[in-house]
């Protein structure tokens, strides 16, 4: 039977029959001890970022070199998890919880109701378009309860290039629509649950993007 090869010493990859294994890698000379050995026929459907079988001394498990990062498109966002939105039953008190444990920096949305108010939350240093600087953190809202008709409260929201298509694609692969596209202020959103339940809001590139902003670029 075929099986999938991963040299965790030099990262080269290659698909054999378990009875022809090569004794060392090909590439560097190491032996079955740093190999991971998987069954299947497409090496790039191979697991990725997994420990190595076997420890090899110094390894640094940071080290991905034997997964290079995919490349992505350019001119394209799309699958990239951009906010996170919590609910609340009192403004005042998520306010003060975030700002005052965290130190969050949280302001009121233009254009929102002062009693239930859409608050903008920036949970690290950011550009001065309200995005993340550095990565390892990202912004979020925090809304009233009551303005998520689909009752599910979904607590992150992914960007796509098309909420149509995307939209098409969730239910093809088992998944929901909970509340189809809408518009609030001049941008399209949707809600969806995964195939596990999950809910998830929706956000469509606006059209304003220009590709220059940092939080644009795909290198």
């Amino acid at each position: 039977m075929n099986r999938i090869y991963t040299c965790y010493n030099c990262g080269f990859v290659w698909k054999c029959d378990e009875a022809h294994i090569p004794p060392v890698c090909p590439t560097c000379g190491m032996g079955p001890e740093v190999y991971l050995s998987e069954p299947g026929e497409d090496i790039s459907q191979r697991r990725i970022h997994v420990d190595p079988p076997k420890v090899i001394p110094d390894w640094d498990r940071y080290d991905t070199h034997y997964h290079p990062p995919r490349h992505f498109p350019a001119h394209s966002r799309h699958g990239r998890i951009r906010r996170f939105v919590l609910g609340y039953d009192d403004a005042k008190v998520m306010y003060d919880f975030y700002k005052d444990i965290f130190d969050w920096d949280i302001y009121t949305c233009e254009n929102t109701d002062p009693e239930n108010p859409l608050m903008f939350c920036a949970t690290g240093p950011g550009n001065e378009n309200w995005e993340p600087s550095v990565p390892s953190f990202i912004y979020g809202y925090l809304r009233p309860k009551k303005d998520d008709p689909t009752g599910t409260d979904p607590l992150f929201m992914i960007e796509v290039d098309s909420i149509d298509e995307t939209l098409k694609k969730v239910v093809e692969f088992g998944g929901r629509v909970l509340r189809d596209k809408y518009t609030e202020d001049g941008q399209l959103y949707a809600v969806i649950a995964d195939s596990e339940g999950y809910s998830w809001y929706l956000w469509q590139t606006p059209d304003t993007v220009t590709w220059e902003e940092p939080e644009s670029q795909t290198i």
